[in-house]
């Protein structure tokens, strides 16, 4: 058997927003309820290169497919395949050589969806921490689910801050260098190892982060989980390695304080509550994307 390899090209022609947003707010749903199957993930750190890999793995109930995903960062350069396979034989079915970007589309909209959702209807101004790929695409990725006049930025190099800027101006938004005045949305995309400026958060009702992704990370002080509502993509996951287990360990907020990411998604909340999402990354997502996109190719 010739296993099929799809490169991204191919990925790209299919791999739309609305199917990767459906696909991913699906499947985070179905997490909600219990109906995937998503082991803990593996992660390799490589600190002489800037770099780390994530493999993790996922499945959706009632899928045809389940999918093992590796995915890497070095240098602020990502990469990546996703084998996907028959979940009824256990055959191979193909492989997503999708150079990680799959796995930024799929965060891209995790992040949206549930910063749309906690973030009140009138906020149109987001402020940004970051300048990597994820701090363009989140703003990108929200601007299609409402309208935003404003987006604030930071970043610890000046050059990098001016470039996003850039890059949100040929856009048509507002892009200036001052998301440490504050503001009602925080988006945080950083791989920091330890909180970012206090001040950036003064202002927010609503803050997503999606940066701490693997233990010895934390972008989030964690006195900001006092009294907010917190919502997380995988309580476990983000329990052992994410800025609400750094909340809990600084023994801020008890380990249960936390609701899952897909019951809000389903059931809607009160927008006007302080509150935070903290995003890990599930493999359940992954592989509900992997599916759609193999299922359009073929």
């Amino acid at each position: 058997m010739t296993l099929p390899v799809i490169g991204l090209p191919e990925i790209s022609k299919v791999a739309t927003p609305e199917l990767v947003s459906t696909a991913v707010r699906d499947a985070l749903i179905a997490h909600a309820e219990g109906r995937t199957a998503v082991p803990s993930p593996m992660v390799l750190d490589f600190p002489e290169h800037s770099g780390d890999c994530h493999i993790k793995a996922g499945y959706v109930e009632g899928s045809p497919y389940f999918t093992v995903k590796i995915a890497s960062t070095f240098a602020s350069v990502n990469n990546g395949l996703m084998l996907v396979v028959d979940a009824t034989t256990g055959s191979p079915a193909a492989v997503l050589a999708d150079e990680g970007k799959l796995t930024a589309w799929r965060t891209a909209a995790a992040g949206a969806l549930i910063t749309d959702a906690l973030t009140p209807a009138d906020v149109d101004e987001v402020a940004v921490l970051g300048t990597g790929e994820q701090a363009l695409l989140q703003v990108l990725w929200l601007q299609q689910l409402r309208p935003l006049r404003r987006v604030k930025v930071w970043g610890r190099r000046p050059e990098a801050v001016d470039k996003l800027c850039a890059a949100f101006a040929q856009e048509g938004l507002d892009a200036r260098p001052d998301a440490l005045d504050g503001a009602a949305c925080v988006i945080a995309t950083t791989s920091a190892r330890s909180p970012l400026p206090a001040e950036a958060f003064r202002d927010a009702v609503h803050i997503t982060g999606i940066g701490t992704d693997m233990p010895g990370k934390g972008e989030l002080p964690p006195e900001l989980f006092a009294g907010a509502l917190i919502a997380t993509d995988d309580h476990e996951q983000c329990l052992d390695h994410g800025d609400f287990g750094n909340a809990v360990r600084a023994g801020v907020v008890p380990d249960d304080a936390d609701i899952a990411i897909g019951a809000v998604l389903r059931d809607g909340l009160d927008r006007t509550h302080r509150s935070i999402a903290d995003l890990t990354g599930i493999g359940a997502a992954d592989a509900a994307v992997a599916a759609a996109v193999v299922t359009s190719v073929r």
